[in-house]
C-alpha cells in the first residue's frame, strides 16, 4: 500500500483482495447483490456513487444512498481493462470510514479494504483488475487523528 499526500489529495494504492492482503485473517466470502447490507449505495460509480450522511454530536446519525443527488460521501470510478481506480471524497467536517464491496459482474460482491476519508482530502483505492461495480455503506466517524485502512 502506498500513500502520497500532495496538494490536498491523498493517493492510496490498494491491491486486489488476495490471500496475501488478508494474511492472518479469513479471506472475505463473496456474496450475492441481494445479500449486501441494507443502506448501501450500489452501482458502477461512473459517473459517481454517493451516500448522504448525517453527523450529529460526532457520530453518524443517519445514512442513505443519495440516488440522483450528489451526496456528501462520493466515489467515482476510472480506469481501463487492466486497472481500476476509485476516488472517494467527502464534504463532511469529520473523517469518515466506510465499508466497501467490489464486483466484476455487478452480481457477486466481495468485501475489500478501504481507507477513511479526511475532510478536504480525496482518497484513491486501486485494483490491478477491472472492477465494474461497487457497494459503499456503513459510514462511521473516525476518532480525531486516526486514519483506518482496513
Amino acid at each position: 500500500m502506498n500513500r502520497i499526500v500532495a496538494g490536498g489529495v491523498l493517493a492510496l494504492a490498494v491491491s486486489a483482495v488476495t490471500g496475501a492482503a488478508w494474511a492472518g485473517k479469513a479471506a472475505p466470502k463473496p456474496m450475492a447483490r441481494g445479500e449486501l447490507p441494507a443502506g448501501f449505495a450500489i452501482g458502477s460509480a461512473s459517473p459517481s456513487l454517493a451516500l448522504q450522511v448525517e453527523v450529529v454530536d460526532g457520530k453518524v446519525a443517519a445514512s442513505a444512498p443519495a440516488g440522483d443527488a450528489p451526496g456528501n460521501l462520493r466515489a467515482a470510478r476510472s480506469g481501463d481493462a487492466t486497472q481500476t481506480t476509485l476516488m472517494v471524497s467527502s464534504t463532511l467536517p469529520v473523517s469518515i470510514k466506510f465499508d466497501l464491496y467490489v464486483s466484476t459482474d455487478g452480481e457477486t460482491f466481495t468485501y475489500t479494504s478501504s481507507c477513511g476519508v479526511t475532510p478536504g482530502i480525496s482518497s484513491f483505492e486501486m485494483w490491478e483488475r477491472p472492477v465494474t461495480h461497487f457497494a459503499m455503506g456503513n459510514p462511521r466517524v473516525l476518532p480525531s487523528g486516526r486514519m483506518a485502512c482496513d
